[in-house]
């Protein structure tokens, strides 16, 4: 069983960055062998090869979704509705949504749980917002029970 975790988003555009942060933070804590810390930063297709080997995926992104900046989501992707973008015309523009659809065309189906934060700030600048950021220690938190939770299920 393989397990991984993918932390989405821009480091440049403030609270979008979250998920690499989120991974950083995770990368200072020791981790069982199936579970693999992937920082996905703007997905490209490169992650396809990665998404390719794992049963499950546990995905940390900003999430738009009408709640508060701070609200914390969490899902399996097929519940979210997300809609891929037909009309991807650039390798920088692959959403993991996109990957996972690509992944699944390709026959493999692993398991997706998404952890979204509403974000505060999209805009230029290298930090989160403190919205954003004072919310960390309890994705961590959530994170990493989802984890245990798949490894002991397994």
């Amino acid at each position: 069983m393989k397990l991984i975790v993918a932390g989405i988003g821009n480091v440049l555009m403030k609270d979008d960055g979250l998920g690499v942060y989120v991974i950083q933070k995770l990368s200072e804590r020791p981790w069982p062998e199936q579970v693999e810390l992937v920082d996905a930063g703007i997905a490209s297709f490169e992650i396809l090869d990665v998404f390719c080997s794992a049963d499950h995926i546990i995905v940390v992104d900003t999430m738009t979704a009408g709640g508060e900046p701070g609200t914390i989501y969490r899902a399996p992707l097929e519940e979210l509705g997300l809609i891929s973008n037909p009309a991807v015309t650039s390798l920088h523009e692959l959403h993991f949504t996109e990957a996972i659809k690509m992944v699944n065309l390709m026959g493999y189906h692993p398991q997706v749980i998404v952890f979204g934060v509403e974000p505060y700030q999209v805009e230029l600048g290298m930090e989160l917002s403190p919205v954003i950021a004072e919310k960390i220690p309890r994705l961590l938190e959530l994170v990493e029970a989802e984890i245990h939770h798949i490894i002991d299920s397994k």
